[in-house]
């Protein structure tokens, strides 16, 4: 899809008198753009564009990637400005540390939801007056528009909780009145939303249009939606923190139901009933470049939704660049959950792995293979026959900065080799891959009480769960190694951060379960010196980051971290925001 830019982005448009209808541009009116097939298909490219991506980005957490608020990964640099000091809230300099906004972001040119919702409506409201477009093609445009719209409401939801719910591109005449809704009625919204696109939409589409949303993106975000919906932040018969959004059901359900993961289970059954093996993992049998391959690269039958802010990879455009600079520096606590090939775990108390933590003596890789394509790890191999080389007292290559690999480790995925694996290749951002929608109905599955129940396609929670440990080589988990409920639950969540490593789903996972204590546990990092003795590297863990996240001391960190603040200037407009708890 491409990212032809039509319309001007120069503002910030949000709820209130700023949400307002405005010409496409000083040189395109409304009337003229969709005059045209080809202007209006640019016009909806532009909705796409609005679509995030997971490269770091001016106006998010001072230009960072989410997981520097999870376990996996650490700013080495300055820290999150306010979210690290504890100091974030929702005055009107709060856009520049949370990782989401909801105006557009003007120096990512038209990168935000109530711009992508915006834009989707207007091609909605106008596409039919088209003279040179089909019905069919109308109709397709109109529910691709319904699915970014959906897109960006789900992401709402996991970030805000309830929120208004905008059904057309306003005009000045329109009454400026957007109460927040319920989290149910949200829900349902989106998942409504989602099924009148399916109606419409094709279940795929060719490599020439690839990009395009189709009925299994929809589906597949439904899968989505109503899991994030199923688990205990909103589906509880307390609220996480009390409020008036709490007491108004905005920030959860009111209860608990074993129903909304039924219904979360439903949405992948459906997704597999009618895909009936056409959307299918990267499985070459080379489990590394499958790997790589599966969020890597365009049209390979894995990836359902995807964002293209950019036209190609160019590694010297600030959002690489600042990747050198430590904005996403892997933890030795997301290092560690990665095990030993054969499925053991690893521990620093076993001589032969301390010593031998990545490579054995002959060279060869000894962990989960996801381990070196998520991660640069010292010794490994990039660009041919050049050595990363991540140790004190070196440049600390792969990406020449000290900064970049100060916790022992670098970030690879996205960022490749850093060269001919990447530069001008076409850029792609995974948003939604198959392996979430199995592993979403592996964890309905346990929480139902099903997990050993083979569904109608003759699959377990744990074949489920399987099947992204298989495509990466390793092998089986099994109800032996981890029971039903609890254990089977850590597994999959573990399973989640090993395939999903900044991939924007981490951050999600802890703060849908309310998982206070990942996100606090004592976070380490990995010391490597290099030295003339044999295996020629040590590698020493090390408690303690450069960079400490003083909103997580005890008198500073409040649960109300797991729902984001809303920008208070919109609150003090009057046309219904309620905060969210805790801060008020």
């Amino acid at each position: 899809m491409g990212t032809t830019l039509l319309f001007s982005a120069c503002e910030d448009l949000k709820f209130g008198e700023s949400f307002l209808e405005k010409p496409v541009s000083n040189e395109l009116n409304i009337d003229s753009v969709f005059n045209k097939k080809i202007y209006a298909e640019q016009a909806l490219a532009e909705a796409y564009h609005s679509l995030p991506d997971f490269l770091p980005a001016q106006g998010r957490l001072g230009y960072g990637v989410l997981e520097m608020l999870t376990d996996l990964a650490d700013w080495n640099k300055k820290g999150a400005p306010k979210f690290y000091s504890g100091t974030v809230d929702g005055t009107n300099q709060y856009t520049e540390h949370l990782p989401y906004r909801l105006g557009v972001d003007n120096r990512m040119i038209g990168v935000g939801p109530i711009y992508g919702i915006r834009r989707a409506y207007i091609y909605i409201e106008n596409v039919d007056r088209v003279p040179d477009m089909t019905d069919q093609e109308k109709a397709i445009g109109k529910a691709e528009a319904k699915v970014i719209i959906a897109y960006h409401y789900s992401q709402m939801l996991r970030y805000y909780g309830g929120m208004p719910w905008i059904d057309h591109a306003y005009t000045a005449e329109d009454e400026m009145k957007f109460p927040r809704m319920t989290v149910e009625q949200t829900v349902e919204k989106i998942v409504d939303l989602l099924d009148e696109a399916a109606d419409t939409l094709p279940w795929e589409v060719d490599a020439d249009n690839d990009g395009h949303l189709t009925k299994a993106a929809a589906i597949a975000l439904k899968s989505r939606v109503l899991l994030f919906a199923a688990s205990p932040l909103f589906n509880a018969d307390e609220p996480y923190l009390q409020g008036d959004a709490s007491a108004q059901f905005i920030t959860w359900y009111g209860n608990y139901s074993a129903d909304r993961w039924q219904k979360a289970l439903d949405a992948g059954l459906q997704f597999m009933r009618e895909n009936n093996g056409r959307y299918k993992l990267v499985n070459t049998g080379n489990p590394r470049e499958d790997f790589a391959a599966g969020y890597f690269n365009r049209h390979n039958g894995e990836v359902l939704i995807s964002s293209r802010r950019f036209t190609t990879y160019m590694t010297g455009k600030t959002p690489f660049a600042q990747i050198r600079y430590g904005v996403a520096s892997p933890t030795l606590n997301y290092i560690d959950m990665f095990q030993m090939n054969d499925g053991t775990e690893f521990d620093w108390n076993n001589p032969d792995h301390k010593k031998y933590p990545f490579f054995d003596k002959n060279g060869k890789t000894r962990r989960d293979i996801r381990l070196y394509e998520t991660l640069a790890i010292n010794e490994d191999r990039f660009q041919g026959k050049k050595v990363v080389e991540i140790y004190e007292g070196t440049k600390q290559n792969p990406y020449n900065s000290g900064q970049y690999s100060k916790n022992g480790a670098a970030m690879r995925k996205f960022v490749r080799n850093w060269g001919d694996e990447v530069n001008g290749k076409f850029y792609s951002c995974p948003l939604l891959r198959l392996p979430e929608v199995y592993l979403n109905m592996a964890e309905a599955m346990n929480e139902l009480g099903k997990a050993t129940t083979a569904d109608e396609f003759g699959n377990t929670a744990y074949d489920y769960l399987n099947m992204t440990r298989n495509r990466a080589g390793m092998p089986d988990i099994t109800k032996e190694m981890a029971e039903p409920g609890n254990e089977l639950r850590e597994a999959i969540l573990r399973e989640r951060a090993l395939e999903f490593g900044y991939e924007e789903v981490r951050y999600f996972d802890l703060i849908r379960w309310k998982r206070e204590d990942l996100i606090r546990q004592p976070l380490s990092r990995l010391i490597v010196k290099k030295v003339k003795a044999k295996p020629g590297f040590t590698y020493t863990p090390h408690q303690g980051m450069f960079e400490q996240r003083q909103y997580l001391k005890e008198g500073i960190w409040s649960k109300k971290y797991f729902l984001l603040p809303l920008p208070v200037d919109e609150i003090n407009k009057k046309y219904g925001l309620i905060q969210n708890p805790g801060w008020e």
